[in-house]
């Protein structure tokens, strides 16, 4: 079942992997289906490069399984993945991953702000959030509240959540949230560690209208 939103997915996690965003098993997708709610969603223990579409789980929002092969279980994310489905209702992809320099920033749980018109691709500054408490159901709050403020969210010393409602875009979203932290990395570096100028809101918002 599902089988366009599968395929689909599995792109998705092979692209991530194709342009250095995640490694191997490091990193978790899934996507949810409008008309039923349900969540397909990258499995436990297989590395990206060899998943298949018997290997994609098909979950409620309840964590129940609705399709999955023998002995196949749906990646250790999938709690942060549908609590964040549950409270934010227009979100349509979600994906956890460890590129270097937003991992970087995540470690020493430092916010990402808005430096460069990139930025406002996924919505300004981007925060942090504690990895555990964002795993268990009904105490995800703190990754969701940064997720109301932005499409990116860091979590504490394991990488980057990257949301979007539009399927299609959420790949982007994770290559730009991967930019703009290369850039801030290295103007940190070359500035002495001295902040460089933030954009304002309003100043993101004008970018994209003029777009």
């Amino acid at each position: 079942m599902l089988e366009n939103l599968k395929i689909k997915l599995i792109k998705i996690a092979k692209d991530a992997e194709r342009y250095n965003l995640c490694t191997e098993r490091l990193g978790t997708f899934s996507i949810k289906e409008e008309s039923s709610g349900y969540v397909v969603i990258t499995p436990a223990k297989i590395k990206i490069q060899d998943l298949k579409l018997e290997h994609i789980c098909v979950v409620d929002l309840n964590g129940n399984k609705i399709e999955a092969s023998d002995g196949i279980e749906p990646n250790s994310d999938m709690l942060m993945h549908l609590e964040t489905y549950k409270s934010k209702k227009d979100i349509r992809a979600f994906m956890h991953v460890h590129s270097v320099y937003a991992t970087t920033f995540s470690v020493v749980n430092k916010v990402i702000p808005p430096i460069t018109y990139d930025s406002a691709k996924y919505g300004g500054y981007i925060y942090v959030a504690n990895y555990g408490k964002a795993k268990s159901v009904g105490v995800a709050d703190e990754l969701i509240e940064n997720l109301n403020i932005s499409n990116a969210c860091l979590l504490e010393c394991n990488g980057v959540v990257v949301v979007s409602n539009d399927i299609d875009d959420v790949l982007s979203k994770a290559r730009c949230v991967e930019r703009v932290a290369e850039i801030y990395y290295r103007v940190l570096e070359l500035n002495r560690f001295k902040e460089p100028k933030r954009f304002t809101r309003d100043e993101l918002a004008s970018h994209i209208q003029n777009q």
